[in-house]
Formats: structure tokens, C-alpha cells, sequence
């Protein structure tokens, strides 16, 4: 089986569905599937076992934003980007006698249904969000079968095209995220031995919904010693520092920039627990996952695929979107009992690895590809 995962931005920038197509493509080749990553030229690389990585040049979005007219045409802008990506990966794919192209995007439909139409491979269009563009639809009746990472993207994706895709979790590496030993030292650098610590990762956007976890912080210091630690950075920065400031409770919330994806489990290890506040865009939530992995309880917005990751009163509580009041009560219910809390941590590395381990993502892959070769 000869199996080409295709994303441009696998190999140019660290994302979710960047962190998906690397951890696939080494589970596939442990299984002794041959696997190719199809990106742009780019500096982003990982380990990648026997996979083949193949780097194609691509017209940079940002270029076309420069034209007239283009400048905030943000889904025009991406599909131009990757139909260059098309244009110069598209004879090489041909070539290769792939037995399966697995886009990650809408935008690669147009370039997979070529492929599929030029050298007769199968087409899995994946699916991590809602990419969608003008006239998208019109390549739909040409794919083999679709896939998406959560119920919740399914449902976006078949109203959009009236087609059901077969949910695949994404994945998170079960043995790279784990329970570390107790750091004493290290945990003081960011709150004194008597504070809960109460970590936030991600990126510094408005839908990230930080500002009501900033919000909640009043009510919960009322109640439970605490801190926030965010490490996370982003064109919401500002706003967020003006929030704590205005609030009163700068001190006590440590803007700590963006952690390297290695250094994570350090971080999940020393909190007391973990919160997502996300209220839109969120399909997932690979964040969350990695946090219960590391057996940390975790509080998040009962929203989009936070809602499937997240096993309320198992695994954590889920709160309201954008409702501060409701995130301070849902984190001192949790702070406040510690052997719930570590319950709860427990029972979310469970949950990991049934269900989000690579192994689990790779049986369910693995499932769908031989559906399609079988059609």
C-alpha cells in the first residue's frame, strides 16, 4: 500500500493539522505502509522513520494579499496558495503510483481530484475545520470517501457537501505525553508552593476565549490560592495584559509565551489543571488531549469538539462558552477536591490512549483505507 498524505503546510509551519499528518505518517510506516508527506518548501521538519518527505515550491498566500483587491480575500488567498502547490506536486504524484492521496484540506480538493482524474488514485478527503470556499462543492462527487476529526466536523462537513465522513480522531503520541515526576523547583518559577496553578495552551486569539478565563480569575483567588499561567502568544497579547491589569489581578496571571511542543509535558505535569476556553472554530482539541495524557483534570467550554474530547465529570467539566462566572465555579469545584482532580487525571490518560493514542488513530485509518481499496 502506497499512501501520499498531502498538506502544504505539513512542512512549513506547527499546527494541529500539521502535528496530525507527521504522527500518521510514522504510525503508517511502523506498520510497514509506504508513506509519503507531500508539502511546500519549508524549514519545519520532524522525525519521520522510513517516511518519504517531498517538498514542492507554492506562491505564499501573503504575495496574492498583496494585490488589489486580494488584500483581505483570506479563503481566496489560501485556495490560490494551494493550487500552486497543485500545479508543481501534481506530475510527481502522477508518477509515483500512489494507491491513496489523503488531502487534510477543501482547498487540496482541487488538486486531489486531478491526481485521482490523471492516474486513477483513490481520493480520502480529510477534514480538520471549515476551510470552505466558492465553488468547493462542485469536486465533491469525484472523492472516494471523507474523514473527519470529530463528530462535530462531520456534521459540518456534510452540511456543507450532503456527504457523511467517518470521524477519525486526531492523534497525540501517548508515550511523549505522560505523567512526569514532581518538579518542586521547577513549578516555583511559576507560582509559590501554596498556589493552584492553572494552565492555558494555545494561541493568544479573541475565539480563544482566554479573556473569560482571565475574567473568572477574581472569583476563583477569592476562593482557592491560584494562578493562571498562560503559555501561549498571539495578536491578542495586548488586550489580555490590558485585562489583567484592569482587573488587578496582574501578578497573578503569567504571560509566559509560546512553549516549544517538546517541552509541553513539563508544563502539563506542574499544573493542577488545565482549561480551554475556545467558542469557535475548535474541532477538536489537541491541547486538551495531550493535558489528560499527562493525567491532568481539565475545564473547558462545552463547545465543538471540546465537547467529544472531554467526558464531563469524568475526564473534567465542561462550562458554557464565553460565561466567566460559570468557569470560576467549574474550577473551584475542581481545585478544591484534590482526589477528584486526580480521579479525573487518571481517568483522561485512559481515555487518551483508547481512543487518541496513534495506535488507536492508525487502526481507524488503517480501516478506511482498506474500504477504499476494496470499492
Amino acid at each position: 500500500m502506497r499512501i501520499a498524505l498531502y498538506n502544504l503546510t505539513t512542512t512549513t509551519k506547527r499546527g494541529g493539522v500539521e502535528t496530525f499528518v507527521w504522527g500518521l505518517a510514522r504510525e503508517l510506516a511502523s506498520r510497514g505502509v509506504e508513506v509519503d508527506i507531500i508539502g511546500g518548501i519549508g524549514k519545519v521538519t520532524q522525525e519521520a522513520g522510513t517516511c518519504g518527505v517531498i517538498r514542492h515550491a507554492f506562491v505564499d498566500r501573503n504575495l496574492f494579499r498583496a494585490i488589489p483587491g486580494l488584500r483581505t480575500a483570506w479563503a481566496v488567498t489560501k485556495l490560490m496558495e494551494r493550487l500552486t502547490l497543485g500545479v508543481t506536486s501534481l506530475p510527481g504524484i502522477v508518477g509515483r503510483g500512489y494507491d491513496i492521496i489523503h488531502i487534510q484540506k477543501p482547498y487540496d480538493l482541487p488538486a486531489g481530484v486531478a491526481a485521482r482524474t490523471l492516474s486513477g488514485v483513490k481520493l480520502l478527503f480529510g477534514c480538520h475545520g471549515k476551510d470552505f470556499f466558492p465553488g468547493d462543492r462542485l469536486f465533491i462527487p469525484f472523492i472516494d470517501g471523507a474523514v473527519s476529526c470529530s463528530r462535530f466536523n462531520a456534521a459540518q462537513v456534510k452540511e456543507r457537501y450532503g456527504v457523511q465522513p467517518r470521524v477519525v480522531y486526531n492523534g497525540i503520541d501517548s508515550e511523549f505525553f505522560r505523567p512526569l515526576p514532581p518538579d518542586p523547583v521547577f513549578r516555583r518559577r511559576f507560582a509559590p508552593a501554596e498556589e493552584k496553578v492553572l494552565l492555558f495552551a494555545g494561541r493568544l486569539v479573541r475565539w480563544k476565549g482566554v479573556q473569560y478565563l482571565i475574567e473568572a480569575m477574581p472569583e476563583v483567588m477569592r476562593q482557592i490560592p491560584a494562578r493562571l499561567v498562560i503559555a501561549a502568544d498571539g495578536p491578542y497579547k495586548e488586550d489580555l495584559v490590558a485585562l489583567a491589569n484592569g482587573l488587578g489581578i496582574a501578578p497573578a496571571v503569567a504571560f509566559i509565551g509560546q512553549v516549544p511542543h517538546d517541552q509541553m509535558p513539563r508544563y502539563f505535569s506542574m499544573a493542577d489543571l488545565v482549561v480551554g476556553s475556545s467558542f469557535a472554530n475548535e474541532t477538536f482539541g489537541i491541547a486538551l488531549c495531550e493535558a489528560m495524557a499527562c493525567e491532568k483534570p481539565v475545564v473547558a467550554s462545552d463547545f465543538g469538539g471540546f465537547s467529544e474530547v472531554v467526558e464531563e465529570g469524568i475526564t473534567g467539566l465542561l462550562v458554557p462558552p464565553q460565561d466567566s462566572g460559570a468557569f470560576a465555579s467549574k474550577i473551584v469545584e475542581v481545585l478544591s477536591d484534590e482526589r477528584r482532580a486526580v480521579a479525573m487525571g487518571k481517568a483522561g490518560r485512559r481515555v487518551v490512549i483508547e481512543r487518541y493514542s496513534w495506535q488507536a488513530v492508525g487502526d481507524n485509518v488503517m480501516k478506511e483505507y482498506q474500504r477504499l481499496l476494496s470499492q
